[in-house]
């Protein structure tokens, strides 16, 4: 007999009895009061909140609600009868996501989320998604804190997780929280190198190198890797290691130097653990400069693998880096070209424009430059500072021919997607090649950004923030960041934060036209009429648009009712229209013509606009300005003309096993084997990668196979022989003589700090704590 199958939308609860095992193994008859008392108090909250209840097992529960409120509600109930009055420790989680039921069972992706969520807490605590934190928004009885952000197993994005934190219910500490979740964030920034050569003209090298080392790490799609703006906000700032790690949300801070001598070039590196404020790991290079990318390559492959090693399996590719050009000028003068273009004004990027020119002179495939030529010039076509037309046209020839060179680099893609919008005028084709370069590169931070800002724009508020929230994580420092958070809230109609965000972009450059331009859209939103009519009167001359302004006060004075000022300006606004290229004068009518109420001659401005291929259109359609038109039949059938229907980004799918059973138990015995027969981690510089080659398997197998048999990282693995070693040294009356320290190099360890560190995480003892314990028996 056939199941009816019945999928819905619903809020899932799990408990978890804390110690019951035990308690049943101690005390069989207490344990039984116990999961009675819990039960009976389960089925009475969950009929006063409209729960239903579909399993018991053992110590535990599974129940649904339709109500995310109630589910929490009916958590909190729980939680002080049970907890505070029963002292009944025990541990809830809850989701709202997608539910399958059979009738007799629940399952599906948000059961397991639900499921990962309880797992991690502590008695007495009440653990909940960011996807149920943002229904209790409006729920001011129900208070919640942020825990951060965590990699569950088998969740292929990093989660915010948030505890309930009302009187009487207990709140974790991150460091408290367990379970089924991965051990670490695999976050990093690259701090930028520090100049060490004696020409200060060689700090365009070194900020190359540093981009060039954050784009590689990029690649690896397992790592978030923070943007170069982001990174480079604390470049020459003396500031703690711990605070930078808690600005960017980041893990492990990766920095270093360079010293460059003629052809010759010396990097070190290290990486410092933020949360433990240490650092594992440094090396140096000395190298030709005529090897550059291979240098990047090893360096990125080397850090890669050291965060492997430390914090859990990922795969790396066979290279991060290719080489680019074989002229070394070209490549020199790319570098500096970036540097120029990095500062964001009209005549560093003419100048930015002149050095890509003379890197292509001497390689005419030189992928880097033709894209970097392409952002220049779509740099001046956005911001005005070039003929729209004729910028754009320069934008997509170099474009073409980088994609002709390289069909698989994300930068293509991107600029491709910003040319299908702005000048195919092509929605649907600028999201799916988005998508394209997401797919390439998830950690392209601009990519990010144009995503969030082409869903906006359609009305899709949702993923428009989870695409915010990505390029938040990555660049959370940057103004053009800072911008689009400015942009989310004007969407959303958060005038008040909107304008606060905006302020501090224009704090930072006074001539950051969207910036100006959506104030100016946010007072008359808010109703402060007068500033904006004056609005562009206060901002730099040099960086208004005509048609903007106009159209700005022709919509403030018709709102303030003055017909005269607000015909006299819509007047200029028509003749402006005539021009078939003054996209801006086209939009303002539009949004003119709606916000008084003028449908029919909003619409036809609409239909202009399509014949003309204006992007503005896109722009303005769902803007909060225009929302008095939203409710005629008309703007819906439009709206989905303009914005056709939105291609989802491919979810990941879970990876198989590299490894099989049978292999894995082989490689397994293999490698225990050789473990105890030759010790190799008695080798101070062993990695993941040369213990692959000694026993003949692949590092990504061994990754694999250290985390996902052995529950182990590399560090974990090797370090817990090292002690043990150590251990038997102490042991060994006939090293006595052998100081502490020696004792843990003997062992294998190559940093006391690293030792210090790994024997007390360990043993829940200092070394010296230990040996002093062991030499008293």
């Amino acid at each position: 007999m056939n199941k009816q199958k019945n999928r819905r939308l619903a809020a899932i609860m799990f408990t978890d009895i804390v110690g019951y095992t035990a308690l049943m193994q101690k005390d069989e008859k207490s344990a039984a009061t116990v999961r009675a008392r819990h039960r009976e108090v389960f089925q009475n909250k969950h009929q006063e909140h409209h729960g239903e209840i579909i399993q018991y097992f053992g110590d535990g529960t599974l129940s649904a609600f339709q109500s995310g409120v109630e589910a929490v509600e009916c958590a909190i109930a729980i939680q002080l009868m049970l907890g505070t009055e029963d002292g009944i420790p025990l541990r809830i989680g809850l989701h709202i996501g997608d539910i399958v039921f059979d009738g007799i069972e629940i399952y599906g992706d948000g059961v397991n989320f639900a499921s990962r969520i309880e797992s991690m807490g502590i008695a007495g605590a009440i653990l909940i998604s960011e996807q149920l934190n943002e229904e209790l928004k409006n729920h001011l009885h129900i208070s919640t804190v942020s825990l951060g952000r965590f990699e569950l197993k088998n969740i292929t994005e990093p989660v915010e997780v948030f505890a309930v934190n009302n009187d009487g219910i207990k709140t974790p500490s991150p460091s408290e929280l367990k379970g089924k979740q991965k051990k670490h964030l695999k976050t990093i920034a690259v701090l930028p190198f520090a100049n060490f050569s004696s020409d200060p003209e060689n700090e365009y090298f070194t900020d190359g190198m540093t981009e060039e080392i954050i784009n590689a790490l990029a690649k690896v799609k397992a790592l978030k890797v923070t943007s170069r703006t982001s990174s480079f906000y604390f470049k020459n700032k003396n500031i703690p290691i711990s605070q930078i790690g808690k600005e960017l949300n980041v893990g492990i801070i990766l920095e270093g130097s360079i010293r460059l001598s003629g052809k010759a070039i010396r990097i070190t590196a290290q990486l410092i653990d933020v949360a433990e404020d240490y650092h594992f790991w440094s090396e140096t290079w000395d190298r030709q400069l005529e090897n550059v990318f291979e240098i990047q390559d090893e360096i990125s492959l080397l850090i890669a693998d050291k965060l492997r090693e430390q914090f859990g399996h990922f795969e790396i590719q066979e290279h991060l880096v290719t080489k680019q050009t074989e002229s070394l000028d070209a490549y020199e003068y790319s570098l500096k070209a970036r540097f120029h273009f990095n500062k964001w004004n009209p005549e560093d990027m003419h100048t930015a424009i002149s050095l890509y020119d003379k890197a292509l002179e001497l390689d005419d495939k030189h992928v880097e430059s033709y894209l970097g030529l392409a952002d220049c010039y779509g740099f001046l076509a956005t911001t005005s500072f070039m003929d729209h037309a004729e910028a754009w046209q320069k934008a997509a020839q170099l474009t073409h021919k980088a994609h002709q060179l390289n069909d698989r680099h994300a930068g293509v893609y991107y600029q491709l997607a910003n040319l299908a919008f702005f000048t195919a005028v092509n929605y649907k084709e600028a999201l799916r090649l988005t998508i394209k370069a997401l797919e390439i590169q998830p950690n392209y931070v601009e990519a990010q950004q144009f995503m969030s800002f082409l869903y906006l724009i359609a009305g899709k508020r949702d993923r428009g923030f989870l695409h915010l929230n990505k390029a938040l994580e990555i660049d959370p420092l940057s103004q053009e960041t800072l911008f689009y958070k400015a942009y989310y809230n004007y969407k959303t109609e958060n005038y008040e934060q909107a304008i606060e965000f905006l302020d501090r972009c224009l704090e930072h450059n006074p001539k950051n036209i969207p910036a100006n331009t959506v104030k100016s859209y946010c007072l008359i939103k808010q109703n402060r009429l007068d500033e904006a009519i004056n609005y562009f009167d206060t901002v730099p001359s040099d960086i208004v648009i005509e048609a903007d302004k106009i159209g700005v006060q022709a919509i403030a004075y018709a709102l303030k009712n003055d017909a005269v000022n607000s015909e006299k300006l819509r007047n200029r606004l028509l003749e402006f229209a005539q021009n078939i290229e003054n996209y801006h004068a086209q939009s303002y009518l539009f949004m003119l013509y709606a916000a008084t109420g003028e449908n029919d001659k909003a619409f036809e401005w609409i239909k202009e606009a399509m014949e003309n291929n204006s992007p503005l259109l896109h722009l303005h359609f769902v803007d909060p300005l225009v929302n008095s038109i939203k409710t005629d039949p008309r703007y819906l059938e439009f709206q989905k003309v303009i914005f056709q229907e939105v291609p989802e980004i491919k979810k990941v799918k879970k990876k198989k096993a590299l490894l099989d059973k049978e292999t894995a138990l082989n490689y397994t015995n293999r490698l225990l084997k050789y473990i105890e027969e030759e010790k190799p981690f008695l080798d101070p510089n062993l990695s993941l990668r040369t213990l692959a080659e000694q026993i003949k398997i692949n590092p990504n197998q061994l990754s694999w196979l250290l985390n996902e048999s052995l529950n182990k990282n590399f560090s974990e693995f090797i370090n817990g022989y090292r002690v043990q070693h150590f251990k038997e040294k102490v042991a060994d009356t006939s090293q006595r003589y052998l100081t502490l320290l020696a004792l843990a190099y003997d062992s294998g360890f190559n940093s006391k700090t690293v030792f210090n560190t790994f024997f007390k995480k360990v043993t829940g003892q200092t070394p010296k704590e230990y040996w002093k314990e062991a030499t008293m028996k």
